[in-house]
């Protein structure tokens, strides 16, 4: 459907240029342009770049991620948006020939059985050999094909969920570190329906989790071969003579060969680097004199729009909203964040011990330790340094402030020190890069997908503010991209009067 009768343009301030805002521009310009509409776009970034946590460096030949390095394939948005900006041929899986995954446990890493996958036993034998866990926990985890569904419908903590569904063994030496790794949460708070839905889901068709996952890997092998066979029969998209087009890659985590960081800079390039103001950093959104909304900033300039949409972290936002309203200022306060901090290694393979191998190991909260997981980064991915050297990224943990006022140099030693202890790495790194980002990542507590929903109803208020990025409705870059994508449509509707229909 077109824009409404007289809706001839809009202007739109996108507040925050990290993944959810750039994603957010790059969908308002693509959707004004479908629906033929003029957009004046300003993206208003405090920061002196764009990409939030994304940054990637090039370091003596190597590709050095500060933050995220991948993000999952089974959820499409991400891929679909990289193939959108024309770097599909850019996207590749992890090293699987090298797949495995340790667990520290008293002090010594114990490998995670094959067929292990979402804390979810799918083989026998190898779960039943494995050392990690004691038999009684094998026994608590194997009850879940007998244990009845959750029937009341509450939210629940997803530590609860898995010490009721698998026991306290698998939440110690699996779900703890795990969550920790990828959500730098804590599963003692976190909502198993905000944060893994799946489970949920799981649980209440078909009761049991491990009955649950065989079914839907035995249906995803039955859609992958039947892709492959519909691939194979039909003629070569590229033409006769042309060669066909990159394969998306197969693995569960994906990249980029030159790092995240392209995609950022192609979201810019493509939303028009004039439409993209970084160092400038908002304070107050209040109500236009007539009409629309004004963007104030920092540094005294004022910015007429006719929407806005938030992408900036949810405490900011409270902060720019709260003469609007005190109530949606006081819910966007109380989702709270937690730091996080990434500190990358670049070793001499001649002197790096090589009796492990894998993707990396994760680290339980019982450990006492400092970092919470490590990657072989060399061996996670292809090509992202020379072959005689090897690349280590570790995960302090910065959950409790724990690097708070350390410096890069000493995060960097903590690293080292940890790494020779844990796995005999007793030679001195070539270099060291270390990243921190404070108050970065939203933490879905019980009870967040209410609240959201009270943000969203006090939000309906005000015609023309929408809110985007991962804090609300899915975090990790592929929900971030797909909520932050929507927001945008919507915003647009919002501006014009357009219904779906």
């Amino acid at each position: 459907m077109n824009a409404a009768p007289g809706v001839k343009s809009v202007k739109i301030a996108v507040v925050g240029g990290g993944v959810g805002g750039m994603a957010a521009a790059y969908e308002l310009k693509s959707e004004a342009s479908r629906r033929g509409l003029e957009l004046d776009l300003t993206v208003l970034e405090s920061r002196d770049r764009i990409g939030g946590s994304v940054v990637t460096e090039r370091v003596d030949g190597c590709l050095v991620e500060g933050g995220p390095d991948c993000f999952v394939s089974e959820k499409p948005w991400a891929m679909e948006l990289v193939e959108e900006l024309g770097l599909g041929d850019q996207l590749v899986g992890t090293n699987d020939a090298r797949r495995g995954t340790y667990v520290l446990w008293r002090g010594r890493p114990h490998p995670l059985p094959d067929g292990l996958i979402l804390l979810v036993p799918t083989r026998i034998m190898p779960f039943v050999t494995a050392r990690l866990f004691t038999w009684r926990g094998k026994f608590r985890m194997a009850l879940d094909l007998v244990l009845p569904r959750k029937s009341d419908g509450e939210d629940e903590t997803l530590g609860d969920f898995i010490r009721r569904r698998l026991g306290g063994e698998a939440l110690d030496k699996l779900g703890e570190p795990l969550v920790a790794g990828i959500h730098s949460g804590d599963p003692e708070t976190m909502s198993i329906r905000a944060t893994f839905p799946r489970f949920v889901d799981m649980e209440r068709e078909d009761r049991s989790l491990i009955v649950a996952m065989l079914k839907r890997m035995k249906a995803a092998r039955a859609a992958r071969a039947a892709a492959e066979q519909t691939q194979a029969a039909a003629p070569s998209p590229g033409g006769e003579g042309q060669p066909a087009p990159r394969r998306r890659p197969r693995s569960m985590f994906v990249t980029l060969d030159e790092g995240l960081g392209l995609v950022m800079s192609e979201l810019r390039r493509q939303v028009g680097d004039e439409s993209v103001r970084t160092g400038t950093r908002v304070t107050r959104v209040a109500a236009g004199p007539v009409s629309g909304w004004d963007v104030e900033t920092e540094a005294g300039e004022t910015f007429h729009a006719d929407g806005v949409l938030f992408a900036s972290p949810a405490y900011e936002t409270a902060a720019m909203v709260r003469r609007l309203s005190g109530t949606l200022a006081a819910e966007l306060e109380d989702i709270p964040y937690v730091s996080s901090a990434t500190v990358t290694l670049a070793y001499s393979a001649a002197t790096f011990p090589s009796r492990l191998t894998g993707f990396g190991l994760v680290v339980p909260k019982g450990e006492h330790r400092r970092v919470k997981a490590f990657t072989w980064v060399t061996s996670k991915f292809f090509g992202r340094a020379p072959e005689d050297v090897v690349l280590m990224r570790c995960f302090i943990r910065a959950t409790a402030g724990e690097t708070e006022g350390m410096t890069e140099a000493e995060m960097a030693a903590a690293a080292q020190d940890e790494l020779r202890d844990i796995l005999g790495v007793a030679a001195s790194p070539l270099w060291a890069r270390a990243y921190r980002w404070d108050r970065a990542m939203a933490q879905y507590v019980v009870g967040h997908l209410a609240r959201v929903d009270r943000i969203d109803e006090e939000l309906s208020a005000f015609r023309g503010l929408r809110l985007a990025g991962g804090a609300y409705r899915g975090t990790g870059i592929p929900d971030t991209v797909r909520y932050s994508r929507a927001q945008a449509r919507a915003l647009l509707d919002d501006l014009t009067g357009r219904t779906e229909g």
